[in-house]
């Protein structure tokens, strides 16, 4: 195989990847504190994230990633919940930047539409459907503007909200405090660190990249150096533009949802360049669009190719004209439906994004509490497998970074589930509560059901 792939290629993928700007207004709500809490979130997870997805991914290169080291390390039952669990992360995924999307959309329509759940509820359920639609007709048009988006719907915004805030910086009063006591994180309230889980997940992703180590000049040197290069430039972004939001508007004014249009809106008045706000919609729109169009189907492919026949009922599995598995996306969105209509019994619009982005948050960090457990495992199952890449030091320390990532995503789970300080009724806590915690329990036991159901066909089969 060619290895054509170069230290700057693995660095350029990590960040194009990884990056979002809609995770800025979430960090920029900590004002001074979010440097801290971003360099944090990189050392805790993104850094023994992408070491140990380099060394196991280039110990074991089969397609499948994660369902595929889990396998090896627990069997099949663990690989599929693991296959399982990343699939479902997505039906929170969705709502949750759609949401992002209809409050980005309300700017160019009636800007008070952004507290209005019922046009946010519209807005996500007619794109999400649309999208889903367009993609059971195998049409390549997602692909397209997924690449389109990557440029043009995340770096062009990106780069228009950093100058907008040096434009602020020098021609206002900054409205955010970054006197050296604020920059320190007010660990006392726990709804505050509780977001830590939102930035890491904000970093998640890196782990798809090792899967290219076959085609990559020097592995064993590129991946621990492209890892801890992309940590600097991705929490570095995250901080100037999360910096830029806090220079236009004070954190306690920064919604989760609507944040990075406020900072927009606000400042494009004042130099009064208001034609920028149009502009940056679209953007922003096309950058989400993009990515959607690509996620609704690569997941449920994704799940079925590395599972094993059966563990399915043939009905979602049988693929259309078009080969593309249509009653499974046709499924997925009904059970995409039923989570963002529930979400209206949440009191806001901040509200519903903030517990969607907690649920996918929780569904996405399971699998790796699995792949950083497995690590562990298979260096003591498999001692003597040849490793092109890994994690270097001595004994110690590949087993530190494994822990110290697996303590981090677990932290994350738990601190999950702390009411954000915006509750104040305790029906809106309990709400919370169900949906957080009842949303992805519910789903991964389903997952479990479907493999128990399975496992006893394959006993019956083999004893008759």
């Amino acid at each position: 195989m060619k290895k054509n792939m170069k230290l700057w290629d693995i660095i350029l993928m990590n960040v194009t990847a990884i990056i979002g700007l809609r995770w800025l207004p979430i960090a920029a709500s900590y004002g001074a504190a979010s440097i801290i809490l971003w360099i944090l979130a990189a050392l805790l997870f993104f850094i023994p994230t992408g070491l140990v997805s380099a060394e196991l991914a280039t110990t074991w290169p089969e397609q499948g990633g994660m369902y595929v080291w889990v396998k090896k390390a627990y069997g099949e039952k663990w690989g599929f919940l693991t296959s399982w669990f990343y699939w479902i992360n997505n039906l929170f995924y969705y709502p949750s930047l759609l949401t992002f999307v209809a409050v980005t959309l309300s700017y160019i329509i009636n800007p008070t539409l952004k507290e209005n759940k019922l046009y946010i509820i519209a807005v996500t359920l007619i794109v999400f459907w649309i999208v889903t639609l367009i993609n059971i007709k195998g049409t390549s048009f997602g692909k397209w503007l997924s690449n389109f988006g990557g440029l043009f719907g995340t770096l062009l915004p990106g780069i228009i909200l950093i100058i907008l805030g040096l434009i602020a910086l020098f021609t206002r009063p900054i409205p955010t405090d970054y006197s050296l006591t604020n920059w320190i994180p007010n660990l006392n309230k726990m709804s505050n660190i509780a977001f830590l889980s939102t930035l890491m997940f904000a970093m998640a992703g890196i782990e798809l990249t090792p899967i290219l180590a076959g085609e990559t000049e020097n592995p064993q040197k590129t991946f621990p150096l492209a890892t801890v290069i992309s940590a600097f430039i991705i929490a570095g972004i995250y901080i100037i533009g999360t910096v830029a939001i806090t220079f236009i508007i004070s954190p306690e004014k920064i919604g989760a949802a609507s944040g990075i249009m406020q900072a927009v809106e606000l400042i494009s008045k004042e130099i009064n360049i208001n034609f920028l706000i149009p502009l940056f919609v679209i953007t922003i729109l096309i950058g989400s669009l993009g990515g959607i169009g690509v996620w609704v189907l690569g997941p449920i492919k994704m799940l079925f190719e590395s599972t094993k026949e059966g563990i399915f009922p043939e009905f979602f599995t049988k693929l259309n004209k078009y080969d593309m598995p249509q009653n499974a996306m046709i499924s997925q969105a009904i059970l995409v439906s039923l989570i963002i209509i529930s979400t209206t019994f949440l009191p806001t619009v901040e509200i519903i994004y903030a517990v969607l982005v907690l649920m996918t948050t929780i569904t996405y960090f399971i699998p790796y509490l699995f792949m950083f457990s497995s690590f562990i495992t298979l260096r003591k199952k498999y001692k003597d497998v040849r490793r092109p890449f890994m994690i270097p030091g001595n004994k110690v320390l590949p087993y530190l970074v494994a822990i110290i990532g697996f303590l981090s995503v677990m932290l994350a789970i738990v601190l999950s589930f702390i009411p954000p300080s915006d509750l104040k009724t305790m029906k809106d806590i309990v709400i919370y509560e169900i949906e957080v915690i009842g949303g992805p329990f519910i789903l991964g036991f389903i997952g479990y059901l479907l493999y128990i159901r399975y496992e006893k066909k394959e006993i019956r089969k083999h004893n008759s």
